[in-house]
């Protein structure tokens, strides 16, 4: 599928490996200008540019070492993207998180550290990117894009973190994407379920309806999900079509059921 993406030059968060990284794949092959991942990993970062740049057209991939939680170096990263491609990226995806194991009353337990480490990369950092983002590029009069990669967990009751923010970040979605339309900032995003990701290593031993591997049976299709679909649902929300869905989460889940698997 290829789409006519709006944005041109797309700031990628979590872009090196996973959902981020299939983006970034997807957005390349409809034809956009740039992309630029950044993430934590200098290393992983370096591996996705020289995976992406063999398959890339004219097209420039950028690296960025960044930490979503590090509220201090946002803006820094849009000037340093400025300085480097002589744009502002007019789309960004939100795409990095962390998760942490909600087994045995293991997250209701959480340590205040671990909660914070996971509350600061899944909602704080994502809060204030998409406000400063949003700021950044309403005072120089350009439009831009927005979509927040959340999960199909915002919609579950379960005894972790991981759900709390994620429930969260799609409420933030839904409540700014109202307010943002009118400053032409379209926000959107994608609650994916489970898709095979390092984020759920657990995951390979199932089938994504290409390999072999045992049956999922947490959704319809009894499947794991493959991060390029995802990505499909990420260009969709990026591209021309997507104004009158401001504010919208789309749930990708595959026929989730609505309690997890084993429940």
């Amino acid at each position: 599928m290829k789409l006519d993406i709006r944005p041109k030059n797309i700031l990628i968060i979590g872009g090196a490996s996973g959902i981020g990284y299939a983006t970034a794949q997807f957005l390349l092959n409809c034809g956009v200008r740039s992309v630029i991942l950044a993430g934590r990993s200098v290393e992983k970062l370096h591996k996705a540019e020289n995976s992406l740049v063999k398959t890339a057209a004219d097209q420039k991939v950028l690296t960025s070492q960044f930490d979503i939680a590090s509220v201090d170096t946002h803006i820094e990263l849009l000037n340093s993207i400025h300085g480097r491609l002589g744009v502002f990226p007019d789309g960004l995806v939100i795409s990095s998180g962390v998760n942490f194991s909600a087994a045995s009353w293991k997250g209701f337990n959480i340590s205040e550290k671990d909660y914070d480490r996971v509350m600061n990369i899944n909602l704080k950092g994502p809060f204030f990117l998409i406000r400063n983002y949003s700021n950044f590029m309403y005072e120089r009069n350009l439009r831009a894009n927005i979509c927040a990669v959340s999960s199909i967990s915002a919609h579950r009751d379960m005894q972790s973190v991981y759900q709390i923010s994620k429930n969260a970040l799609s409420g933030l979605v839904h409540a700014y994407g109202k307010h943002l339309a009118k400053r032409g900032i379209i926000l959107n995003g994608v609650e994916p379920g489970s898709t095979d990701t390092g984020m759920m290593p657990h995951l390979k031993k199932y089938t994504d309806g290409r390999r072999e591997g045992e049956i999922w049976t947490d959704n319809g299709i009894q499947r794991v999900i493959r991060p390029e679909e995802i990505a499909e649902v990420v260009g969709y929300l990026m591209s021309e079509n997507c104004d009158v869905l401001a504010g919208t989460c789309l749930l990708a889940g595959g026929g989730c059921r609505s309690i997890p698997r084993g429940n």
